[in-house]
């Protein structure tokens, strides 16, 4: 896949921060947005899942399965 040029235009303080951030890291200011955004993208990949986690612990029918397979792990760990 070809990259696709995306203009930004950063105010004073974004360029600052980009500066700075692709200095720490001893990248340039492109491969610092590239990581941004990738690590944003992450992040909110882990939010989600924990949010579908979540509703999991919550639901009864996903409880009552969990402790169907409990009960019957246990009768098997009895023989």
């Amino acid at each position: 896949m070809t990259p696709k040029t995306i203009s930004f235009r950063p105010d004073a303080e974004t360029h600052r921060e980009l500066e700075a951030l692709a200095a720490l890291r001893d990248i340039t200011a492109s491969d610092a947005i590239r990581l941004a955004i990738h690590e944003a993208y992450v992040r909110d990949q882990y939010r989600q899942a924990a949010a579908e986690l979540d509703q999991w612990r919550n639901d009864p029918a996903y409880l009552a399965e969990i402790a169907e397979v409990r009960e019957e792990l246990n009768d098997l760990s009895a023989w």
